[in-house]
Order: structure tokens, then sequence, then C-alpha cells
């Protein structure tokens, strides 16, 4: 049985829902990348906080940007698809689609140096490059990024060189907490116009997650190319397959993290750890994308406009909220919420936007096609302000 594009925009929407809250949740206890907590909690939320923190990182942190950037190769083939059923090459208008999404992420950025949107226009541009390559050549593209070839090749010459000296390069970080904690609006938005972005990929590079993203592009891509939202139910047994390959691998990966500690030097030491770090990512989210999509068969959500998928929906519209209503509350030209909220104190914090955000969406979504920000992006992509947003 084969599912309507409707009711595969559920499903998709409901991932993608799922992927944004992590991402607040993940944001909310990291206080939008202020990482500096208050020393006076005791009792109960001194034991809850390294636990909260615990598994909130160990469930999202850097899985529901990977979900994301399988969402993103996805959408970027069923654009293209639908504009070629239509006769019309549309990689010319996904390029500007991607100067867009730039624009919106930069303007983003002035306020949240953990933006996304402007590594994702970026790095997309590759997409068109790549999507008319066979199935073949993107497996093995797919697979090259994701093992950190970089990182292979640097953890090679760790062993063959005795003298090999490698660590991180964390300088453009130097002044990012004591600006946000104590600068001004203005001190804020002046940092993060340039040397934001610097820290940004100063840290997708010391990680390999720019990599990574690439990596996850292509599979979002190979994604749409086999049609698997379009027959959720004919690829279950493959699914199973892969939440099992997935869980077992991580697990593998996850013991290995404990036994690298005195057994390499220095150098071996973090490559190693960078290396784990990056497959037990991979591997999780694997898992987390295959229980989702057995969970929703299930619960049968792929027929149903849920919560989670009106959520879902409005991504663009809720992800750039979330710092708008975050960083004035956290920082110190705000409400320097910092000084007050440990972890699970900003959890709540997260938890009672989450709650507000998708209580908006499901009542704009179901009076309009597209969220406010989906609506103008895609207006400006095809220059068609007639585009109907009511419904």
């Amino acid at each position: 049985m084969s599912f309507t594009l409707s009711s595969r925009i559920f499903v998709v929407d409901a991932l993608r829902g799922f992927a944004l809250t992590g991402i607040l949740l993940l944001h909310a206890i990291e206080h939008f990348d202020l990482l500096l907590y208050p020393h006076s909690e005791t009792g109960w939320l001194a034991i809850l906080n390294p636990i909260v923190s615990t598994i909130l990182f160990f469930i999202f942190a850097g899985k529901a940007y990977s979900i994301f950037s399988i969402l993103f190769g996805l959408s970027f083939y069923l654009q293209m698809k639908k504009q070629a059923d239509r006769g019309i090459d549309f990689q010319g208008r996904f390029i500007w689609r991607l100067v867009l999404l730039f624009a919106f992420g930069y303007l983003l950025s002035l306020v949240y140096i953990g933006e996304i949107l402007t590594a994702f226009a970026l790095l997309g541009l590759l997409l068109i490059l790549l999507h008319r390559l066979s199935n073949r050549w993107l497996v093995i593209l797919a697979v090259l990024f994701l093992l950190q070839v970089p990182t292979l090749f640097l953890l090679r010459l760790s062993f063959s060189q005795p003298d090999f000296y490698y660590e991180l390069n964390w300088s453009a970080w130097e002044n990012v907490y004591s600006t946000f904690s104590k600068g001004s609006f203005l001190d804020v938005m002046q940092f993060n116009a340039y040397q934001g972005h610097l820290a940004k990929w100063q840290f997708f590079l010391n990680t390999g997650r720019y990599l990574q993203l690439i990596g996850l592009f292509i599979i979002g891509l190979l994604i749409g190319r086999i049609n698997y939202f379009e027959n959720l139910k004919q690829h279950l047994p493959a699914t199973r397959i892969i939440a099992l390959v997935s869980g077992l691998l991580f697990a593998s990966v996850y013991t290995a993290s404990f036994f690298i500690e005195n057994h390499f030097s220095p150098a071996q030491t973090l490559l190693i750890r960078t290396l784990l770090d990056s497959y037990g990512n991979l591997f999780f989210t694997s898992l987390l994308f295959a229980l989702f999509i057995l969970l929703a068969m299930e619960w049968n959500i792929e027929n149903k406009k849920t919560v989670l998928a009106s959520y879902g929906k409005m991504s663009l519209t809720n992800y750039f909220l979330q710092p708008l209503i975050g960083v004035p509350f956290f920082y110190g030209f705000g409400l320097s919420m910092y000084q007050l909220c440990g972890v699970t104190l900003s959890l709540l914090f997260g938890i009672v936007l989450l709650i507000l955000q998708m209580l908006f969406s499901s009542y704009w979504m179901k009076r309009y096609h597209y969220g406010p920000l989906e609506w103008l992006w895609r207006a400006l992509t095809f220059w068609d302000f007639s585009i109907p947003m009511k419904k």
C-alpha cells in the first residue's frame, strides 16, 4: 500500500517536529550557547541537574540536527522531482532558495551564534552538484563523508610518527561567554556578525560536523529516490533491521569509548574520541529515525494531523522564534536568567516554550497552508506573493 502525498508529509513533518523538540530542549539547557550556570543551587536541583543534562545530551546532542539534515536532503529531492515532473529545471531556483535561507540564517545569527541555517545553505549547494550521480556513487560519497576521512588520516599519522602532536584550536570562542553574559544587545550583534561565525565553523571543523552534514544530506536524497516514505509498510522489514543494526553498532561504539583512556597518546586519544563521537551520533540518529518510523506506523500517525506534525510543518518559523525568545531570557542584555537557572530550571523553560509553540502551530495550521516564514520563503523563491496562505 502506497501512501498519498498528504499522508507522507504528515510522517515527515512529525519527524521534523521531533527533531525540533530535541533542538529546543538542548538549546534551553545550554542557555542558547551561554554555558554559565549558578553555583547556588542545592537540594533536589543539584541532584537533578547532572542527570537531566546527561539524559538530554545522550538522546539529542548531535542527533536532532542529524535528523534535520536527512530531511533537508529529502526536501531537496522532493522539490527537484516535483519541478522535473512539470518539465522545469529547478537548479537555479533552488540555489536562489539557498541564498534566501542563508539570508534568514544570517539575520538570526546576529542574535544567536548557534543557528544552523547558514551552514545548511552553504553546504546544501553541494546537492546541486551531486544529485545527478547514480545511487551507487551517492552511497560511496555518503560513506566517505560519514567516515570522517581527514580525521582518519590524522589518526594514521599519529601512529606512524612518534612525535606527532595534535590539539584542537578553540581560539574563536575566547570571548563568547563574556560577551553574551556582560555585553549589550549591540555588543552581541557585533560579535556574532563575524566572530560568531568563525566560532561556529571552528566547531564544525574540530568535530567533523560539516562532513557529517553533507553525508546526511546525501542519505536524505537517497531516501527520496527509493520512495521510502511513499511505501513505509513495504520498507518496514528493512526499517526493523536498520533499528537493530544501528542499536548494536551504537552500543559497540559507546562501549569502546570507555576503553581508550591510558591506552594511547593524548593526540591519538583526542582523534579516536572525535571519531567515536561522530560514529556514535550517526548510529544513534539512525536508531532514532528507524524507531520513530516504527512507532509512527504502530500508532497510525501517517494518516493523522498530529500536533507534532503541525509543529514540524512550521519548523522554520518555530526554529527562528526559539532564540528570539530564549536569548533575551538567558543573556546579560535581557533577563540574565543564566545566573538563576541551572539545567533543570532551564529545561522547564524549554518545555514551556515548546508547549506554547506547539499550541500556536496547531492553531495556525488549522487556518493557514504555511507558517509565516515558510510562506515568505516560498513567495520569495518564486517571487510570487499571490500564493494563498489562508485556507
